[in-house]
């Protein structure tokens, strides 16, 4: 079986090849095995720190802004995108994420509150109550 490895994180280099693979498979020449090579900017979890395992040298905004300045360069150079585009879509976002924050503290904060009863929580507790829940129900 026909195996390729690609930069899991190049949107086009994956593209292209899993297009030769779907091309090729068509053709009956067989499956293609793809193996995408990929780059974990974050932490598995909260609980998780990567500088234990990384080497502080390695930074996930260095690899990103990189990253993005490469496929937005090609996509410039393919003709599909401009500087002017991508300058009115970094704008929209910017103003997206600031009107959704501004929504979302409207509810409450960590910090903020609201700070609901734990009781709240057995409100809704079934029939079947356990007996160590039963005497916190409203």
């Amino acid at each position: 079986m026909a195996g390729v490895r690609v930069d899991g994180n190049d949107f086009l280099a994956v593209y292209a090849v899993t297009q030769w693979a779907a091309e090729r498979a068509r053709t009956g020449a067989g499956p293609t095995l793809i193996e995408h090579v990929t780059y974990r900017g974050a932490a598995h979890s909260t609980s998780d720190d990567p500088s234990r395992y990384r080497p502080r040298t390695t930074t996930r905004s260095g690899r990103s802004a990189t990253r993005s300045s490469a496929s937005r360069t090609t996509w410039i150079a393919l003709g599909e995108w401009s500087e002017e585009r991508h300058a009115t879509l970094q704008r929209e976002l910017e103003e997206h994420v600031l009107e959704s924050w501004k929504e979302a503290v409207q509810y409450g904060t960590l910090n903020d509150g609201p700070r609901l009863s734990p009781d709240l929580m057995f409100q809704t507790c079934s029939r079947n109550c356990p007996s160590t829940c039963a005497g916190s129900a409203s």
